[in-house]
């Protein structure tokens, strides 16, 4: 019977993939491959055929999870012999009421679609909408940075589990009750160059992925979903440039980020075991950070005094206002954050990627950080 202690122990096969099946549960497999990832499925008999459905990954999926979603299909299918309610993404659920409902009723649902997949797909994607609890719901929400977009985000996935609940798709909401986790007032908060060292400092205590994004975040003045998003396609590291396209950003416009020697360093130091740079399963990019900033905030009080109202959106507000105090131009922090272009002039102009600008920018930003934390 399979346990813990002897899943970890599991080696990957040198070639193909082996599995292993789990006693207590007929059916239950987990299949290793020569990468190293380890992947639960479920083989059941119905009828004539013989199905096959990948349940998750080891270790996103823990063997008592796997157990419990093995169970549930197993009855699904000896009832109807099939799994479609179960199987139904939150996607999935999330794209039939865009066509059904917003698209008939919601001049703005374009604007819902890009919420959902700025910030809800990346987490929810391919997770099975039965499987999501309330537990999962606040920590999506308490991941979200800024004042208006938690709530905003709250509100749609409350529409859509609704939406859900009406199809007969799930038996309960998880986001119904919920309150709005913030007031909507616009936040300046910056890190003084002491907090900014303090940070940098102890994301090295986070470990991979959340540590090297943390300082990614602070070297590159992007948003946190874009650089969570960032793929190793996306990445010229001989010319060091990372670029990413306008369905990837924000503000639905593409962009050129020249990587500064640290950034750089950091990215070449960084396993690779899937398309994203910073990954848990090798399959997603990551989330969960309102998890990872309360560890960072842990190891802050431990190292001294805590650092006051903070959040990880921040560090993008703080490399703006050091660039500037650097002598960057606010027209060209602008550049650096992505932010839109205003006017005739400025939009012909927007051409011009301003890739040897902002290089410079960065470097003075990524030098003044190197100088607070090594010791001359």
């Amino acid at each position: 019977m399979l346990t813990d202690t002897k899943i970890a122990a599991i080696k990957p096969p040198v070639k193909g993939q082996v599995e292993h099946p789990d006693a207590k549960v007929t059916g239950l497999r987990l299949r290793a491959g020569a990468g190293g990832q380890k992947t639960w499925t479920l083989r059941k008999r119905v009828g004539a055929k013989t199905i096959n459905r990948k349940l998750g990954t080891y270790p996103a999926m823990s063997l008592a999870k796997a157990r419990t979603a093995a169970l549930a299909m197993i009855e699904a299918l000896e009832d109807t012999g099939s799994t479609e309610t179960l199987d139904r993404t939150f996607k999935a659920a999330a794209e039939d009421w865009i066509e059904k409902k917003a698209k008939r009723k919601n001049k703005g649902w374009e604007k819902q679609e890009r919420q959902l997949e700025l910030h809800v797909y990346p987490a929810w994607s391919e997770t099975r909408l039965r499987s999501i609890k309330r537990a999962d719901v606040r920590a999506l929400i308490e991941g979200l940075e800024g004042e208006v977009l938690p709530n905003r985000v709250l509100a749609l996935v409350k529409t859509i589990f609704r939406y859900a609940l009406s199809r007969d798709w799930i038996e309960a909401s998880p986001a119904e009750a919920m309150e709005k986790p913030a007031s909507e007032t616009e936040r300046d908060r910056t890190l003084d160059m002491d907090e900014v060292a303090r940070v940098w400092n102890a994301a090295e205590l986070l470990g991979y992925p959340y540590g090297p994004f943390v300082r990614l975040l602070l070297l590159t003045g992007q948003r946190r979903s874009e650089v969570a998003n960032m793929r190793w396609d996306g990445l010229n590291l001989a010319d060091a440039v990372w670029t990413f396209s306008a369905d990837e950003a924000k503000g639905k416009r593409g962009q050129l980020v020249p990587l500064s020697p640290k950034a750089s360093a950091i990215i070449n130091g960084l396993p690779r075991f899937g398309p994203y740079v910073f990954s848990t399963t090798g399959e997603t990019p990551i989330s969960g950070f309102a998890k990872a900033k309360n560890r960072l905030d842990s190891y802050l009080a431990g190292q001294g005094d805590p650092i006051d109202d903070w959040r990880l959106h921040d560090l993008r507000r703080t490399a703006a206002t050091h660039m500037v105090r650097l002598g960057v131009t606010e027209h060209l922090v602008g550049r650096v954050l992505n932010h839109a272009v205003q006017g005739v002039t400025g939009k012909v102009y927007a051409l011009h990627s301003y890739a040897p600008e902002k290089r410079h920018a960065l470097d003075l930003w990524a030098a003044a950080i190197e100088e607070m934390v090594v010791p001359n």
